[in-house]
């Protein structure tokens, strides 16, 4: 009674956590997908989804470029479409092993505001909407004197000239 009743749980357990592929955001890929690989330890992308971590561990007598082709096929397989922060060397835990690690990750799309027409504008048809920048000219008068500011007063701690701070102003 008591084995019927653990196998029960097990099976309803199994079938409720498996998860199928098309709930996944980002779906496995081929083992020979397009990725791209970054040394930093950031990509140079605005925007990714982080998938996970992926670790190969090779034999010293394969490659490294063997290696490299394991990690590249299992973040394939994970759904990513770039690793970064891989080292440029593999790691040497032990004399004749090599490791490569690094994040997985897949490139996202930025979401337009809803209200925000400018995402699907392009540049603006007037050239001089979108003209070059012009430094604003030192105001009349000012003479390169100190004009205070509101809200200051006297007993406050200020900066000096020399980067210090003085006491009082």
């Amino acid at each position: 009674m008591f084995a019927r009743l653990t196998v029960a749980v097990a099976v309803v357990a199994t079938v409720a956590c498996a998860g199928t592929n098309s709930e996944r955001r980002y779906p496995r890929r081929p083992a020979s997908c397009a990725l791209k690989i970054y040394h930093s330890p950031v990509p140079e992308v605005t925007l990714w989804d982080d998938l996970g971590v992926v670790e190969v561990g090779c034999y010293l007598d394969e490659s490294e470029i063997t290696c490299l082709h394991r990690l590249r096929s299992e973040a394939c397989h994970m759904g990513g479409d770039m690793i970064y922060n891989v080292p440029k060397r593999a790691l040497r835990p032990l004399e004749r092993a090599m490791i490569y690690r690094g994040m997985v990750a897949h490139t996202r799309e930025p979401v337009p505001k809803p209200g925000d027409a400018k995402s699907t504008e392009g540049p603006p048809a007037d050239a001089s909407a979108g003209g070059a920048i012009v430094p604003l000219a030192p105001a009349a008068g000012a003479g390169g004197s100190i004009v205070p500011l509101p809200g200051v007063t006297e007993g406050m701690i200020a900066p000096s000239a020399d980067g210090g701070v003085d006491a009082a102003i």
